[in-house]
């Protein structure tokens, strides 16, 4: 199972840098740390589109949902490939709770 961040640019990978970080940055790299713990199968990425603009384009629909919004559609989140937020992150429940869900699929 595969979860990916589609980010703005930021000022380093987590954005957890600078003189003021965002607290919604904090609190996504906190939830990221518990995942990996709880879901050790889990594979987590994130992408910055001044980055790696190359994984934007390899998600057709990531590509696609930035081509028809701009940037200001970011950040997108996908599992599997799926888009299942975009203009936010997904809170810890949400990302448990779709994770749950696609356990249960297989």
């Amino acid at each position: 199972m595969k979860l990916e961040f589609f980010e703005p640019a930021m000022c380093c990978s987590t954005g957890l840098c600078g003189p003021s970080v965002d607290e919604k940055l904090v609190k996504l790299n906190e939830d990221i740390q518990q995942l990996k713990n709880k879901y050790p199968e889990l594979i987590i990425e994130r992408y910055m589109i001044t980055q790696q603009p190359l994984r934007f384009k390899e998600n057709t629909k990531v590509y696609q949902l930035v081509k028809d919004n701009n940037k200001n559609i970011l950040p997108i989140t996908t599992i599997n490939g799926e888009v299942i937020q975009t203009h936010r992150y997904p809170t810890l429940e949400e990302l448990e709770e779709v994770i749950g869900a696609e356990k249960n699929a297989y």
